[in-house]
């Protein structure tokens, strides 16, 4: 019965975003529907607000959740 092969590992989706980003942005260069300039300022407004997204805080918890509690001893 054969196997199947071991997973390499998670793949990369930022990679492949910034791949097909920076294809579509060629595209469009080329085919003069964007000029390189108007490129560019949509590219740093976008890696402004994917860096905004990604590096945002953790939120942490200060009340346990009704599961994390213990139960009320019975009398």
């Amino acid at each position: 019965m054969p196997s199947r092969p071991a997973p390499r590992g998670s793949f990369p989706v930022d990679l492949a975003v910034f791949l097909a980003i920076l294809a579509t942005g060629g595209i469009l260069v080329l085919v003069g529907h964007v000029s390189p300039e108007a490129l560019a300022g949509y590219a740093s407004a976008l890696a402004g607000l994917y860096a905004a997204w990604h590096h945002r805080p953790q939120r942490t918890r200060t009340h346990p959740e009704p599961s994390e509690t213990p139960p009320a001893p019975e009398r």
